[in-house]
């Protein structure tokens, strides 16, 4: 049994959640995947993939030896790069996974700079406001912006996204503008999530923090989709500037209580663990920093 070719076997069955559709992505038969997965657990003697008749999940020992297969094959693959080629050209496939309305703003315009830098690199982007599990997704670098909790993942900071608070003109000439947090209680606020019973804003202008529940007629998980309400006059939002920035220039959106601030948050980059990271990934971080600083 050729363990590496097993190991790249297994990881691509977790990263396509089954036999056949791993078999296609390899484009071998589905009982060879099958033999090899059997063939790797009799060797270790552990379980690693719990099968049903829909979908697959690792076991606690899969899911250790799936980010272990990972590091050796992406460590294995930058060593054969550099045999045959140094650095100076970096290939292979680079799995992104972002929010929605960052991908499309931000990330989507870059693309094709990055692609003439390293036109041998192939990029798969999936673009979702869900957050996904990056080992269950398969993904090499994730995007996210918010506060990070998961001590399993590296995080690096690629950029702050400051957020403002919006309202269209319209609005405001039939509601008032609201001069201080506290002023949002009778405002109708668009809020980002699922919280029907509403949410609480904390705002801070440096010197006092003021904390205001709000409600309003629209939750959703898509910060587009809150700016466009906004625009139509259903209410008050806040949201990333890279969101709203050009409705901002136009005139479509008014920022409010300007001298008040949400706490901060920023960009960041996940990556799963490991001693060396792949040079398709350091490039990809290493471009984004340099652009979103920019």
């Amino acid at each position: 049994m050729d363990r590496i070719d097993c190991m790249r076997t297994f990881v691509a069955t977790v990263n396509a959640n089954g036999f056949a559709a791993a078999a296609r992505v390899l484009d071998v038969p589905r009982s060879k995947v099958s033999k090899q997965i059997q063939g790797l657990e009799d060797s270790l003697g552990v379980q690693l993939l719990l099968r049903t008749t829909r979908s697959l999940h690792l076991t606690e020992a899969g899911s250790e030896y799936y980010e272990a297969c990972r590091e050796v094959l992406a460590s294995l693959d930058e060593a054969e790069q550099r045999a045959r080629s140094g650095l100076a050209e970096i290939h292979g496939v680079l799995r992104v996974n972002a929010p929605m309305s960052f991908g499309l703003c931000r990330l989507g315009p870059l693309i094709p700079k990055f692609h003439e830098l390293h036109p041998k690199v192939e990029l798969q982007l999936v673009f979702s406001d869900q957050q996904v599990d990056p080992v269950k997704g398969g993904f090499d670098v994730t995007i996210r912006i918010a506060s990070l909790a998961d001590s399993s993942m590296v995080a690096r900071h690629l950029a702050p996204a400051p957020r403002v608070l919006v309202a269209s003109p319209g609005y405001l000439q039939r509601q008032g503008t609201p001069q201080v947090p506290r002023d949002l209680a009778a405002h109708q606020c668009l809020n980002y999530g699922y919280l029907q019973s509403g949410v609480s804003l904390q705002l801070s202008n440096g010197r006092e923090t003021q904390k205001v529940h709000v409600t309003g007629p629209l939750h959703a998980n898509n910060g587009d989709l809150l700016a466009q309400a906004a625009e139509a006059g259903m209410g008050i939002a806040l949201l990333p500037t890279f969101i709203v920035e050009k409705a901002l220039a136009e005139g479509r959106l008014v920022a409010v209580i300007c001298d008040w601030q949400a706490p901060p948050i920023s960009i960041n980059a996940v990556y799963p663990t490991a001693r060396r990271v792949p040079l398709k990934t350091r490039a990809f971080l290493d471009f984004l920093v340099q652009e979103l600083s920019a």
